[in-house]
């Protein structure tokens, strides 16, 4: 096989292979999971809403929680 061929073979086999790759699932986030908005907001897996807020301890890092906003 020539080179030129073998070439758009591997191509033509590389694009068939993506494009059958199935698509991530993307799960909701669970209380204390790390989250990156302050206040943002989502619903969990039972559709409660959970707000993005700084932990109370420790070095104050955003995670997802129920309770709405903090105040600062």
């Amino acid at each position: 096989m020539s080179r030129p061929r073998f070439v758009q073979l591997a191509t033509a086999m590389a694009l068939v292979t993506i494009a059958a790759a199935p698509t991530a699932r993307a799960d909701p986030p669970a209380p204390g999971d790390t989250c990156t908005v302050l206040r943002a907001t989502t619903q969990d897996a039972n559709g409660r809403t959970m707000w993005c807020n700084p932990t109370m301890t420790g070095n104050h890092s955003l995670v997802w929680q129920y309770g709405g906003p903090s105040g600062s």
